[in-house]
């Protein structure tokens, strides 16, 4: 299942602003997404803060008799998401998973946190993401290990108005001295706002690899290639009532080997 569209503790809407205090009666917020999938149906719940600000999704289910349970959510400070924590059945402590360093209003580094001792203490790791922006856009995202300077992954990003185009990644180690293209991810959208962009930059933030996240529209076809030769192909069918999202029909086509997976994804909502 691609992640992109159905990490659904990365995919969080809803459709109303998320300003401080700007909730009006009749403001749809998005309260619950049902995946309906080949193998069952999974649901995560989705709780604001009482500012109506986004606070988390949550989702759990069932393994060999056990509750297991994972939320994840926005860390806010000064009207920015400055990092993103998470908790589980596994770690019920909420720690961070990332945190974002602000040039102005872009986020030009990132750091990931890790649990190295493994003993449920979270630290900044040596990895971080390091943004680079032309004309207002990102551009390209380095990623960097403070310890393995040799390792490097590289993301190339071009725009076609509001939308990114293509992402191209490129990978260099100790054994490889030059980039070599590893990718490139090439997106098709409809003409509708972006229900992902309705909730600021969190979606994205939660999700960084998925870059279709930053465009303006919907993105309704995604496709990898890997040597000149397509891979993968991911679409989606959006269906609305009047502007609300109801659900989202989605395909994953893999060509080597084959396999075709489809689901779809329900939105319930509640009002405030």
């Amino acid at each position: 299942m691609k992640k992109t569209l159905l990490g659904l503790t990365a995919m969080t809407l809803f459709f109303a602003a998320c300003k401080k205090d700007d909730a009006t009666p009749g403001t749809y917020y998005l309260s619950k997404l049902i995946q309906v999938g080949e193998d069952g149906n999974d649901t995560t719940l989705i709780s604001w803060n009482a500012d109506n600000t986004f606070k988390e999704t949550y989702s759990s289910a069932m393994n060999n008799g056990q509750l297991e349970f994972f939320a994840e959510g926005p860390v806010y400070e000064g009207g920015k998401i400055v990092g993103i924590k998470e908790r589980s059945s596994f770690n019920p402590n909420s720690h961070y998973t990332k945190s974002f360093v602000y040039t102005g209003t872009q986020v030009t580094k990132v750091h990931y946190y890790w649990d190295n001792d493994q003993d449920g203490e979270y630290i900044v790791s040596p990895r971080y993401d390091s943004l680079v922006y032309t004309s207002g856009k990102l551009a390209e995202v380095w990623g960097l290990h403070a310890e393995q300077p040799e390792n490097v992954t590289k993301y190339i990003l071009t725009w076609e108005g509001n939308n990114v185009k293509t992402c191209s990644l490129y990978l260099k180690n100790v054994a490889v001295v030059e980039f070599t293209l590893h990718s490139v991810n090439k997106y098709t959208y409809d003409n509708r706002p972006g229900f992902q962009y309705l909730l600021g930059d969190y979606n994205w933030l939660s999700d960084m690899n998925s870059f279709e996240l930053l465009s303006a529209n919907n993105l309704v076809k995604e496709e990898v290639y890997s040597d000149d030769v397509l891979r993968s192909t991911y679409t989606n069918v959006y269906t609305y009532e009047g502007n609300l999202l109801k659900a989202i029909d989605a395909e994953d086509k893999y060509i080597d080997p084959p396999s075709t997976e489809t689901y779809k994804v329900k939105f319930e909502y509640i009002t405030k």
